[in-house]
Formats: structure tokens, C-alpha cells, sequence
């Protein structure tokens, strides 16, 4: 550090932290309008002790002036200037009418002096990382900022009036045809889902492997990111597989011409053509490294929202996260789905999580999972909004009279109904469809046109 660097003064306002001080020993009603400034916003020693002894004495309904916080500090009051130090606080304040701008220079210059911290902090970090990624010391460091930006005026306690008056706003635009909830693009889902998924929902798809995970969420994915941003984090697929499987879907050409391209014909040219020319239009972001930690995540889907806008976050899947706190891989992989919870409410958006399911659901007579398949479970259940599980019996009955048929079973939903639903399955495409959502178990369903997905 240079010279000019130590020369330069520690962000700090004495005068504002002494009238601070001393506005509340006048007036102790005054501590309800210093918002939330606290015992370490302050510089001085001496004036962190004496506000907090302030504040004890106010929250337990006692008088707190210059001879009972004397009396208070007890042993400590000489060294923090005796008597004549509090009286000279509360008599060089003019009243309390300013105190609420005293407050905010004391938080704002405890912010800077935080900022001033983190960048030592940071340098530290750089040159020690202790086998942290620059990504997760970036995570880190946003954190902190986070932690600093937190020391604001905003109330975040809401009146009955004011939470009626948002809600009487949000039936408004309902009533009004705007669309609320972000749809998945399946009719019957958005129907079952209450017009669709609602920002801010951790929304687990859990299933065994090749019944569609991928496709399912990829196809949600797909109708989102005609209008919105779309991150994805495939960290079981790799991105090339994710455009091949883009182009089928959107293309209608089947899987294994795509994979063998002398096999294409004059027919499929044409399509494939059409197919690219889609997928350009769409708002998709792909990472697809693997074992990606949630900070990674968090950092990524932060500058996604700030640069793009964000409509939708896709994690395949969550047994493949890196990181994650805990002793033990159930509590790990139930810490990664809270922090997945919480990006959710952060950023206002809906996040799909892809879940494996536990094997042990294939030696059962019926094969349909349930809850407790979920593999590594922990918390899983109890951080989702809404929990839905894939079934296509083809997979275990190759004569099934529901092939092309997958079954999502709405297991949770935390403000809705649970359920079953129907959807159309075209796997040598990769898609999903709508199907006649009158029809009946054991014909083979006719899907309509509409259809959104990859199979995975």
C-alpha cells in the first residue's frame, strides 16, 4: 500500500455519531426513526459502547438519559469519559428532529469503511485463494456487498393495508388478461398451475433416467426464451447435444439423421434451415460446465438478469452441483436446494431443478414415483414450491398401450392443487405436446401441433 493510500482519512463523522448520542439521550423516543443503524456502524469506541447501552436501556423500557446510562456503564464509564462527556453529548445536540439524517451519515460512512475493508480483503483473497476459484472469490466478495447495501432505510415490514392494496393490484392485472405467471407452454400445466410458474418458485423435476427430464424443462425453457432470457446449466449435457437436440425438436428431424448428416435429404434441408434460423431468435444462455457450485450459479444468473432481463433458470441437475455445505452428500446436495430456493426469490424468477430419483423405485410393482424417491432428498421437498414427477410407461412396458404418453404427476404445489396430467411424447424428435386432455389411457394419443422440448 502506498503512502497516499495510508495518508488518506477512514471514512467517519464524529460530529454525526455524537449527535446521534446525543439526540436519544434527549429524546429516547427519537430511536424509532434512526432505522437500522447499529453498534458496529459506529467509528469511535467509546460511542459504540455508550449507543449500545442507550439501546438496552430503551428496549427494556427504561429511562435512558445521562445519569442512568452513567450508571448503567458502571466500571466502564470512566474510560469512556465519565459524566461530563455524556452531558456534553446531550447538551451540544439541538434536539431530535435531525436525528434520522445523523443516522444515515453514520451507516453511510460505516459503508465505506466496509468497501475499504473488502478490497484489502479482496487482495488477500488473490494472492492467498486457498484453492478458490475466481469465480467463487467474486461470489464472496458480491456477498459482502450485499451485506453492505443491506444498511438502508427500507422497511421491509409491510401493513395489512399496504400487502391488500399490492394484492387488490396483482387480481387488476389478472382480471385485465396480463400475464401474471410466466406459462410453461403446456395448456393443461398452466391450467393445473394456475396460468403458470410464478417468480420466485423453486420448482423440482424429478425422474428416473430416460424419461425426459431434460426435455421437459428444455421445452418450458424453449417458451420462455421467445420473450425472456433463459439460463441455462447443463452440467450433465454438453451444449453441442443441447443445439442438436434444439434442432430436432424445432426442426421435426428425427435424433438419428441429425447424428449421421449424409443421411439427410432434400427433405430435411429445408427444415434444417428453418430450424437454425428459429434458434436464433431464442433467448437462450448456456454454461455447461460441470459440477458448477452455487455461488457459480448465483454470480452468473446476477449478471444474466442485469445485462438481459431473466425470465427463467434451468439447473440439470441438482446432484451434479458442486460445492454445497454439509459432512455429508444428502446435506450438501439439501444446502445447494435452499441457496436455490433463495437465487429464486432473489432474482423473481421460477428455477427447475432436475432431480434423479432413487433406483430402488424400479423394483416396486408400480413404478411411479412418489416423494420419497427423491435421491438425497434432505430438504429437497421441503424447499420446493412445487415438486413434479415424470412417467412414461413404454420405458418399463414396451407394449404399453401409453406409448408416446408421459404422465406429470404434480406431487406439490405449495399454493395449488397436486394432481396428474397428460403430454404427449415424440422421442425421435425430442419433444413434448400438448394431447387431447380428454382422452383415455391405453389408445395411442394424437399430439397436436403445439410441442416444446429435448429428451434427456
Amino acid at each position: 500500500m502506498s503512502a497516499a493510500d495510508i495518508s488518506r482519512a477512514i471514512p467517519q463523522s464524529i460530529e454525526s455519531e455524537q449527535a446521534v448520542i446525543g439526540a436519544l439521550l434527549f429524546d429516547n423516543d427519537a430511536i424509532d426513526r434512526i432505522g437500522e443503524l447499529k453498534t458496529e456502524h459506529f467509528y469511535r469506541g467509546d460511542h459504540r459502547a455508550i449507543f449500545s447501552e442507550i439501546t438496552k436501556l430503551i428496549g427494556a423500557n427504561r429511562p435512558a438519559d445521562v445519569f442512568t446510562v452513567f450508571e448503567s456503564l458502571g466500571d466502564r464509564a470512566v474510560d469512556l469519559g465519565g459524566m461530563q462527556y455524556l452531558d456534553q453529548l446531550a447538551r451540544n445536540v439541538p434536539g431530535s428532529a435531525n436525528i434520522a439524517r445523523y443516522a444515515e451519515i453514520v451507516r453511510d460512512r460505516a459503508m465505506k469503511r466496509g468497501l475499504s475493508s473488502l478490497g484489502s480483503m479482496l487482495q488477500d483473497m488473490a494472492f492467498n485463494p486457498d484453492g478458490a476459484s475466481a469465480a467463487e472469490l467474486a461470489e464472496r466478495a458480491y456477498a459482502q456487498l450485499e451485506a453492505f447495501s443491506a444498511n438502508d432505510d427500507r422497511d421491509d415490514m409491510v401493513g395489512i393495508e399496504s400487502a391488500m392494496t399490492e394484492y387488490v393490484e396483482l387480481l387488476d392485472r389478472q382480471h385485465e388478461g396480463q400475464i401474471v405467471a410466466t406459462p410453461t407452454g403446456f395448456t393443461e400445466l398452466d391450467d393445473k398451475l394456475d396460468g403458470g410458474m410464478n417468480g420466485g418458485d423453486l420448482i423440482i423435476v424429478g425422474a428416473r433416467p430416460s424419461m425426459g427430464k431434460t426435455a421437459f424443462a428444455m421445452g418450458i425453457g424453449r417458451n420462455v426464451a421467445e420473450g425472456k432470457a433463459v439460463g441455462v446449466f447443463s452440467m450433465e449435457m454438453p451444449r453441442k447435444q443441447l443445439m442438436r437436440r434444439l434442432v430436432a425438436s424445432l426442426g421435426g428431424i428425427p435424433m438419428g439423421i441429425l447424428g449421421d448428416p449424409r443421411r439427410m435429404s432434400d427433405e430435411h434441408w429445408p427444415k434444417l434451415t428453418h430450424a437454425m434460423q428459429r434458434a436464433k431468435d431464442l433467448q437462450f444462455f448456456i454454461d455447461d460446465r460441470p459440477a458448477r457450485t452455487l455461488g457459480e450459479i448465483r454470480a452468473r444468473c446476477r449478471t444474466l438478469k442485469r445485462k438481459h432481463g431473466l425470465g427463467l433458470v434451468i439447473v440439470d441437475y441438482l446432484g451434479l452441483m458442486g460445492g454445497g455445505e454439509g459432512d455429508n452428500r444428502t446435506q450438501q446436495v439439501g444446502a445447494n436446494s435452499r441457496g436455490l430456493k433463495v437465487l429464486a426469490k432473489e432474482l423473481d424468477v421460477p428455477v427447475i431443478v432436475l432431480a434423479q430419483l432413487n433406483r430402488g423405485l424400479e423394483s416396486r410393482p408400480n413404478k411411479r414415483p412418489m416423494m420419497s424417491d427423491l435421491r438425497d432428498s434432505g430438504e429437497i421437498e421441503q424447499d420446493a414450491d412445487t415438486v413434479m414427477f415424470l412417467y412414461r410407461d413404454e420405458v418399463y412396458n414396451p407394449d404399453s398401450p401409453d406409448k408416446g404418453v408421459c404422465e406429470i404427476i404434480i406431487a406439490k404445489q405449495r399454493n395449488g392443487e397436486t394432481g396428474h396430467i397428460a403430454l404427449g411424447y415424440q422421442g425421435m424428435f425430442t419433444r413434448f405436446t400438448d394431447i387431447d386432455v380428454g382422452r383415455e389411457y391405453g389408445r395411442r394419443p394424437e399430439p397436436t401441433k403445439r410441442s416444446r422440448g429435448f429428451e434427456g
